[in-house]
């Protein structure tokens, strides 16, 4: 005997009412007892950026090498040295290549204010004497060898270029000695023979080289004016200065 088929009976407005009762129930389960309208989106967190490295990185070492420029992190762009480390040649070219500031410290004075002062003399009896009492007096100065006034005034603008370096130099041919040194693109060179004129000269052109003959002057002058130079904020030259007309980036002011 065969089982006779009936067409299902339509579920009635109860059976609906329940069905979706229950659809309704396990949402509410599945997102914490909220509605599905009400549920609080997931918000995934970003990860936060590796901090930068520092742009000025302090070396402790008594010699920086290439080898020790070549492990800086990337990103830096001064390095702090003490004032009596040496410097390889091959360090020189490569913080040179790379744009990579050599700043030397000062004792008593923090590396962020400082940058080096050099006395230096050439072609005058009495100016051996003057550097030697005149660098006794600014905290961290560095005495540049004797030598001939072209030598002089290159390894001042050596270390203008590469260090930010600022000084004094001590000579009897201050007129031939500010031309060449204002041949250089790193050097503004000021001189006379009257202090209050040159300190207004090296604050009109934002100079970092004074050049003084030392027999000019009285001793105590002279001992402020190179103090009061060397304790001198930076500062930002005059536009005139920083190209020279037709563009050719020379410094070619005059004094």
């Amino acid at each position: 005997m065969t089982a006779s088929h009936h067409p299902a009976a339509p579920p009635d407005a109860e059976a609906i009412r329940g069905l979706v009762a229950e659809v309704l129930r396990r949402i509410a389960e599945t997102t914490g007892g909220r509605s599905a309208a009400t549920a609080v989106p997931v918000v995934r967190s970003r990860p936060l950026p590796s901090p930068q490295p520092p742009a000025a990185k302090t070396l402790t070492a008594g010699v920086v090498s290439l080898a020790v420029l070549e492990k800086l992190p990337p990103g830096t762009t001064r390095v702090i040295v003490p004032a009596a480390a040496v410097i390889t040649p091959s360090a020189r070219d490569h913080a040179r290549e790379r744009g990579l500031e050599i700043t030397r410290t000062v004792p008593g004075v923090t590396p962020e204010a400082t940058r080096p002062f050099l006395v230096a003399q050439a072609d005058s009896p009495t100016a051996a004497a003057t550097a030697a009492a005149i660098a006794r007096t600014i905290p961290g100065a560095l005495r540049i060898p004797a030598s001939g006034l072209t030598d002089v005034i290159t390894a001042l603008a050596t270390h203008a270029s590469r260090d930010g370096a600022r000084g004094v130099l001590f000579t009897g041919r201050t007129g031939v000695a500010a031309v060449l040194a204002n041949r250089s693109a790193s050097l503004r060179a000021v001189t006379g023979r009257d202090a209050p004129a040159v300190a207004a000269a090296a604050t009109e052109t934002a100079a970092n080289l004074l050049i003084v003959d030392p027999a000019s002057l009285p001793a105590p002058v002279l001992g402020r004016l190179v103090a009061e130079f060397a304790s001198r904020p930076e500062a930002v030259p005059p536009p005139e200065l920083t190209q020279a007309p037709g563009g050719c980036g020379c410094q070619g002011q005059g004094h």
